[in-house]
């Protein structure tokens, strides 16, 4: 099946070992820039230090390609929630909410979508490492 090249939604199903289901997220590719950007401020020079920004990067850019989640993925505990605005279960915090209870989520998405998103192939039509 081919890349395909569009600025429609991507998504990807993450296997939560806390709740014991999988959790579906809605994301939108990165553009070039929020990619290098990303790649530059995950180590940054502190006079003679080279200090890792690599949790804070991954937060910020997974946050900011966050679209939304298949509805009941997550709750609060007055019950699921949805992202979806047109939804009755629609709660407007909660990208804030996944934010702050789930940020495991949101860093496994940017480790996806911006570092692990292509692995290199072999001859023998296995992966690579890369």
């Amino acid at each position: 099946m081919p890349r395909l090249l569009s600025d429609d939604l991507n998504e990807v199903i993450l296997s939560d070992r806390i709740s014991g289901s999988e959790i579906t997220l809605s994301y939108r590719m990165p553009t070039t820039e929020e990619r290098i950007n990303y790649s530059n401020r995950q180590i940054n020079r502190m006079g003679t230090k080279m200090v890792s920004a690599f949790g804070e990067v991954r937060q910020e850019y997974g946050a900011e390609i966050l679209q939304g989640f298949k509805g009941g993925d997550f709750a609060t505990k007055d019950g699921p929630i949805s992202s979806d605005p047109k939804s009755k279960k629609y709660n407007p915090k909660w990208k804030e909410l996944v934010k702050k209870h789930a940020p495991d989520i949101i860093a496994a998405l940017a480790i996806f979508v911006f570092e692990r998103s292509v692995t290199l192939g072999n001859k023998e039509g296995g992966e690579a490492p890369f």
